[in-house]
C-alpha cells in the first residue's frame, strides 16, 4: 500500500469496518462458487490509501460503492484468485439526489398587544351614533364582534384611553367612548317624511307661532316667531312647512304662514263708539190747557245695549292700548254664556280661543267681527240678547288676564272648544287639546 499521511492513516480503520459490513452483506446474497480473494478498496481522492479484505468469492462479480470526499460516486469490480486485483468497471449511473427545495417559512404574527382595563361600577349607556362597532379589542386592529345600532342599550363595565368596555345584548367588546351616552336611551322620534320645493319668501301671519323640530305639535320648540318674522319656505309635511329662519331650521304649521313679504304694518283704527241715545225733547204745553204739563222724564242713556238700567263698560273694563272698553265687555258677555258655573281657569280658555281668533289671520280683524261671525258662536246669534248679559267677577279676571295682561296658556292653534258632553273626536281637521270645566278644546289643522 502507499504511504498516507497521519490523517489518512486515522481513516484507515473506520472505512474498514464500513466495507466489511457491505461486503458481507453481498455475499449473503449470492450463491458461493470457489474460494478466491477479492480486494476491495477505497478511495478518498486521487491519493487514498487501498485496504485488502479477504473473503469468500461470489459466483458473480459484485460492485462495490465509495463515495469520495466531493461526493462523487465510483464503482469498482472485485476479481478471485492470485493477489488481489483491482478492475475498474464502468460507473453505474446512480440516481443523484434531487435539489433541496428551500423552505418557505411564514412570518410570525405579531403577538397581540397587551392591555390593561381600567374596572368601573356598571353604568346604564347608550350607543350615540348612527352605528358603530363593537371590537375584540380597545383597538381598531381587533377583529369587530358585532356592528351596533344607534340607541342601543350598553353596560360600560370598564375603561382603557379612549374605549369603553361595554356589554352589548350577550357580547362584550369594546367601543370607542366618543360613541357612547351615559343614561337611558330616549324614545325614538318619529319619522317623517318632507316634499322639497323651490325656496319662497314668506312670513308669519299670526301674533305669533313656534318654529319645531318636525311636522307636528309633539315635538320641540326650536324658536318662537313673531307675526310678520319673515321665514323661508323650503318643502312641505302634510299640513305644515319646512322652513329656514336666520340659521335656525323646523316646521311651521301652514296656517301661520303667508308666502311674499310682510305687509306694512297699519296701525288698528280705534273703534267708533256707539252713538248716545238722543233724550225725547219736553212736550210742549199747549195754550188752552190752565194747568201746565208735567213732562215725563227723560230715560237714562245707555252707550252698549240701550238698558236704562245697566252700567256702561267703563264700569267693568278699560280702555286699552289695544282694546276699547266696550270690545272687552262684549269678550266677557261670550265668556260668561259660554263658561257659566266654571272657574276663572275654565273662562279664562274659552277667552283664550277669542284671543287666538283675533290673531289668526282666517278670522275679522276686529272683535265684533270675530264674536259675530256666523256659526260660530251660538250665544251671540241674537245680538241684542248677548249684549244684555251682567258679566260676574270670575269672568271679569279671566277676560283681564287673557286680553289685559297678556297671561295666555292655550297655543295658538286652540282655535275651538265645545261641551265635553259631546266627546273628545270632532273630524279630521280639528284634533283634541284639553277640557276646561264643561268645554273640550280642539287645535285646528287648516
Amino acid at each position: 500500500m502507499k504511504n498516507s499521511s497521519s490523517d489518512e492513516t486515522a481513516m484507515k480503520p473506520i472505512l474498514s469496518i464500513i466495507m466489511a459490513f457491505l461486503l458481507m452483506c453481498l455475499a449473503g446474497c449470492a450463491e458461493i462458487a470457489t474460494t478466491a480473494n477479492v480486494s476491495a478498496r477505497a478511495e478518498n481522492s486521487a491519493d487514498a490509501a487501498i485496504t485488502e479484505i479477504t473473503i469468500p468469492p461470489i459466483a458473480t462479480p459484485a460492485q462495490v460503492y465509495s463515495t469520495a470526499e466531493g461526493g462523487q460516486a465510483e464503482a469498482f469490480a472485485l476479481s478471485g484468485g492470485g493477489e488481489p486485483g483491482l478492475t475498474a468497471a464502468t460507473p453505474s449511473a446512480l440516481p443523484m439526489p434531487s435539489e433541496t427545495p428551500e423552505l418557505t417559512t411564514s412570518p410570525a404574527p405579531d403577538p397581540t398587544p397587551e392591555y390593561t382595563v381600567e374596572p368601573m361600577d356598571d353604568k346604564k349607556a347608550y350607543l350615540n351614533a348612527g352605528s358603530a362597532n363593537l371590537r375584540e379589542g380597545p383597538g381598531t386592529e381587533y377583529a369587530i364582534l358585532e356592528e351596533l345600532l344607534e340607541l342601543e342599550p350598553l353596560c360600560v363595565t370598564g375603561k382603557i384611553e379612549e374605549w369603553y368596555r361595554v356589554e352589548a345584548g350577550n357580547e362584550t367588546g369594546f367601543v370607542l367612548a366618543e360613541f357612547v351616552e351615559f343614561g337611558t336611551a330616549p324614545t325614538p322620534k318619529p319619522s317623517f317624511s318632507v316634499k322639497s320645493m323651490d325656496d319662497k319668501a314668506a312670513y308669519v301671519n299670526a301674533g305669533s307661532a313656534n318654529l319645531r323640530e318636525g311636522p307636528g305639535t309633539k315635538y320641540e320648540i326650536v324658536v318662537e316667531l313673531s307675526r310678520n318674522e319673515k321665514i323661508t319656505v323650503t318643502g312641505t309635511s302634510g299640513d305644515w312647512y319646512r322652513v329656514e329662519y336666520g340659521r335656525k331650521k323646523g316646521f311651521i304649521s301652514n296656517e301661520f304662514a303667508e308666502f311674499g313679504a310682510p305687509p306694512t304694518a297699519t296701525p288698528r283704527p280705534t273703534a267708533t263708539p256707539r252713538p248716545t241715545a238722543t233724550p225725547r225733547p219736553t212736550a210742549t204745553p199747549k195754550p188752552d190747557v190752565i194747568a201746565e204739563a208735567t213732562p215725563k222724564p227723560t230715560p237714562t242713556a245707555n252707550a252698549s245695549n240701550g238698558n236704562s238700567s245697566w252700567e256702561t263698560p267703563r264700569d267693568y273694563f278699560s280702555d286699552t292700548s289695544r282694546f276699547t272698553a266696550e270690545e272687552l265687555l262684549l269678550i266677557a258677555q261670550v265668556v260668561q254664556e259660554e263658561a257659566k258655573g266654571t272657574s276663572v281657569e275654565a273662562r279664562a280658555a274659552v277667552a283664550n280661543t277669542i284671543y287666538n281668533r283675533y290673531l289668526s289671520s282666517k278670522y275679522p280683524d276686529t272683535i265684533e267681527g270675530i264674536i259675530f261671525q256666523k256659526n260660530q258662536y251660538t250665544v251671540a246669534d241674537d245680538e241684542d240678547e248677548i249684549r244684555s248679559v251682567k258679566p260676574v267677577e270670575k269672568t271679569i279676571e279671566a277676560v283681564t288676564q287673557i286680553f289685559v295682561e297678556g297671561d295666555t296658556f292655550l297655543p295658538e292653534d286652540v282655535l275651538f272648544f265645545r261641551s265635553a258632553s259631546r266627546g273628545t273626536s270632532w273630524g279630521d281637521k280639528r284634533e283634541y287639546y284639553a277640557t276646561y270645566g264643561n268645554n273640550a278644546f280642539f287645535r285646528s289643522f287648516y
